[in-house]
């Protein structure tokens, strides 16, 4: 696999988060529908609630000290992206996009794929974009890059697809990477694709998204209640992105699916994330942001772990993988 912008991603291992921070909920949380949020659930979508380790002892590092960057600094440092792209008026958290060119569309070809992917970059280079601006919370915490991840997370949607578009960096980066997700959703079960937009198109990839986004994508959960610029926007996204039904993974054909090993059975997990769940099942290879929501308090959605539980998922996760084929670097 060919390393990924931006330079501070430069390795595999970091590129593993590089669309994690900012597509989060959606793969803990069960399904409502695909259809795009309207003003009124906008209007009423629930605050997030703030990033607080739970100390559960889940966490392969100490949560990450974000004392010394200050709000100031965010706001400077997003604004790098086009201030006119960001911190834009809004009534509906997700841009409307124009009907699809094919009637009775029943599965989306490639081309076409690339192309809303492509647009939504346009829309978003253009000040057309509602994007939610945060520094993530998954891409921040843990034991791969360590410093604050800035996120610029937009939605766009019609009868046929929802479409995002997350543009990132860490804190130590000059330029800006962009990557997108498409969810056909004429296919049965949803077809999920996962590019990253380089300079000659879309490049596909899977191996290092399935690492957090088996289930789907993520919403948002900034590092910080402060370190993101339209909480109520955020949140408003976040359920937009909790209302899509259950999908399932593209692989490219030069990134078939591999044998990921044995999924969690833990009941608490499984209750959702299962075969026959609302969200797809979970492996060893998700253990990133498993550690993260967790210890976050963020999953399961409704309670908290009790320590018998915490002690038995600790288990799991440290129990040694079996080696996998085909389930890339």
């Amino acid at each position: 696999m060919k390393r990924l912008l931006p330079s501070g991603l430069g390795s595999p291992a970091k590129f593993r988060v590089a669309l994690r921070g900012a597509l989060g909920l959606a793969m803990w949380t069960a399904a409502l529908g695909i259809r795009p949020v309207t003003v009124a659930a906008a209007d009423t979508a629930a605050p997030i609630a703030p990033a607080i380790s739970t100390g559960t002892g889940l966490l392969l590092e100490p949560p990450l000290d974000l004392s010394k960057f200050t709000r100031e600094w965010f706001e400077k440092d997003s604004a790098t992206v086009g201030a006119h792209r960001i911190r834009r008026p809004w009534t509906n958290p997700v841009v409307a996009l124009p009907p699809h060119s094919r009637a009775d569309v029943r599965g989306l070809t490639l081309d076409e794929v690339k192309a809303y992917m492509v647009d939504a970059k346009a829309r978003f280079e253009r000040g057309e974009a509602i994007p939610v601006s945060d520094v993530g919370l998954v891409s921040t915490q843990e034991d791969v890059v360590r410093q604050p991840m800035l996120n610029h997370i937009a939605g766009f949607s019609n009868d046929v697809v929802r479409v995002y578009l997350l543009v990132q960096k860490t804190a130590t980066d000059t330029g800006w990477s962009h990557f997108s997700i498409v969810q056909d959703l004429t296919r049965k079960p949803v077809l999920d694709y996962y590019a990253e937009l380089k300079s000659t198109g879309p490049k596909f990839e899977a191996h290092s998204c399935h690492k957090c986004h088996s289930s789907g994508p993520f919403a948002i959960h900034p590092a910080r209640e402060d370190l993101v610029l339209d909480a109520p926007l955020a949140a408003a996204l976040s359920r937009h992105i909790a209302e899509q039904p259950r999908s399932e993974m593209y692989f490219p054909p030069d990134q078939p699916r591999g044998e990921y090993g044995p999924a969690m059975s833990m009941k608490a997990c499984a209750r959702c994330h299962s075969e026959d769940g609302d969200r797809g099942p979970l492996y060893r290879e998700n253990s990133h942001p498993i550690r993260v929501m967790v210890d976050f308090g963020y999953m399961p959605p409704n309670r908290r772990l009790k320590p018998d539980e915490v002690a038995e998922l600790k288990a799991w996760l440290e129990t040694e993988e079996r080696p996998r084929a085909n389930a890339g670097p």
